[in-house]
Order: C-alpha cells, then sequence, then structure tokens
C-alpha cells in the first residue's frame, strides 16, 4: 500500500494518520497546560530557563514569561543544552504534568512575535488545528 505524501501509517490499525498527529500541534505553553489532553502528542517552543541533567529534565518558559513547562527529555540523546536558549520541542503530554520529547531543536534568531502572528493566521484559515 503506497502511502501519500504528508501523511503516515499507522501501524497498529492500518490506516491513514494525519501527519500533524506525530509533528505535534502547535501549541503554547499556556494552551497545553490549559487544555490537560493528556497523551496528545505537541509541538511547544520556548526558552530553556532550567536544566537537570541528572535527572533529564528542564523547564522552559515562553518568551513573554507568562508560563513554564516541564520537558522530560529521556529520550534525547546529547541534548545541547544552554541556558537562555530558543527551543522546540515535540512529545506527548502525559499524566506526570510533563511533555515527553522525542524531537529538540535550538531556535535562536526564531522571531517569536512573527512566529506567534503566522500560527494565528494559519488557524484562522484552518491550516493548523487548535
Amino acid at each position: 500500500m503506497s502511502v501519500p505524501f504528508g501523511t503516515l501509517s499507522n501501524r497498529d490499525h492500518g490506516d491513514i494518520t494525519h501527519l500533524d498527529d506525530e509533528s505535534g500541534k502547535i501549541a503554547s505553553i499556556d494552551e497545553i497546560q490549559s487544555a490537560k489532553k493528556y497523551g496528545e502528542n505537541y509541538r511547544v517552543t520556548g526558552q530553556l530557563i532550567k536544566y537537570n541533567a541528572s535527572s533529564n529534565i528542564c523547564t522552559i518558559s515562553s518568551v513573554d514569561c507568562k508560563g513554564e513547562l516541564t520537558i522530560n527529555i529521556d529520550l534525547i540523546a546529547n541534548f545541547p543544552f544552554k541556558l537562555g536558549s530558543l527551543f522546540q520541542f515535540i512529545g506527548e503530554w502525559r499524566l506526570d504534568g510533563c511533555l515527553h520529547a522525542r524531537i529538540a531543536r535550538n531556535v535562536d534568531g526564531l522571531d517569536m512575535k512573527l512566529y506567534a502572528a503566522a500560527v494565528k493566521l494559519c488557524r484562522e484559515h484552518g491550516r493548523i488545528p487548535i
């Protein structure tokens, strides 16, 4: 069976799942915490403010410092931590109140105001699920 570009095959159920499910719904820290949708995949961006190498836990804050989010990075090898840097994480929100990241990347230089405006416009036109 061929899989169309932009989709992933769901091996467990044999059906096609949108790529957004695997790449994570784009969400702010506040949206993730208020939604409390455990098991949901999210993509979140924030400034690294704490990092504990022994527990593989880090904390990010929104650039406007309104909220903080705890990230479990057990699955990330050689995490390139640099306090104060912008990072984007993709992972699963779990009952322990942590986003369990499977992907992390440094996005220093990303214009967060422009990024937020682009996300808002894409949501208004149905290109990004809320």
